[in-house]
């Protein structure tokens, strides 16, 4: 696996403004700028790690025992493996920092891998997903903090060949980005060009068109959630005026 330190990955952004040291230089002057723009970027990063946290949490009520998660970042303190330590857990990324000291991490979990996957060609991802689980397919997919950064197509053929792939009784978890008007679309599009990417805001009857034939049970603000309302305040919203949604969807 090549790192290439001379252009900012998106990861490794979300890592620094969540606090963490497995970022370079470059993450480290495009994070800066993106909260200039953007000033509520390190809370939304808050709210989606914190999501993943009562995700873990749900599941772990739930007696899940094999778990997919999808562009992971760093499993560390407060990821799935906190909540779910007995499960079978894949963690997958395409930043490779991310899979180097994820690997690190879990080296004395048997139960539990990282590997490499870009989620724009999922077969790789899923072949490595059946080896791993073998015949057990009723799974709990983690799709955190991702699918804003995968365009429409791509979106979709991911989300149908993990249903494909699950068994009924398999659930899935996932946030996105709403735009609450048509200011935010600017400012999403100059923020990812700095992180070296591409943002789609879509409104929850979009996401849920995409993920048929997953079934959403419920979609709410990642705040709501969270039971964190005034966590961004309306002033904060008018700078900045899209909202983080997650939602839990099943088989």
């Amino acid at each position: 696996m090549e790192i290439d330190t001379t252009k900012p990955h998106v990861g490794r952004v979300y890592d620094y403004v969540l606090g963490g040291h497995h970022n370079y230089e470059v993450d480290r002057v495009a994070a800066t700028a993106i909260m200039k723009l953007v000033p509520t970027y390190p809370k939304y990063a808050k709210l989606n790690r914190w999501f993943i946290q009562l995700v873990g949490q749900q599941w772990s009520e739930a007696g899940i025992t094999s778990v997919l998660d999808l562009a992971s970042g760093l499993p560390t303190q407060g990821h799935l493996n906190d909540y779910l330590p007995d499960a079978r857990i894949l963690f997958s990324d395409v930043d490779p920092v991310s899979v180097i000291y994820g690997e690190q991490i879990l080296a004395d979990k048997p139960n539990m891998r990282y590997i490499q996957a870009d989620l724009r060609d999922p077969s790789p991802l899923l072949a490595a997903a059946a080896r791993f689980f073998s015949a057990e397919r009723r799974i709990a997919v983690g799709c955190i903090g991702i699918l804003y950064m995968m365009d429409d197509e791509s979106s979709r053929d991911l989300l149908r060949k993990l249903h494909a792939f699950c068994a009924p009784g398999s659930v899935l978890a996932l946030s996105f980005i709403m735009s609450r008007g048509a200011a935010a679309a600017g400012q999403l599009s100059s923020a990812g060009s700095l992180a070296g990417v591409k943002v789609y805001p879509r409104t929850p009857e979009e996401i849920a068109a995409l993920m048929a034939p997953w079934k959403v049970d419920e979609c709410r603000p990642l705040a709501e959630w969270l039971g964190v309302d005034d966590f961004i305040t309306e002033e904060e919203y008018e700078v900045n005026p899209f909202e983080m949604r997650g939602l839990i969807a099943h088989h």
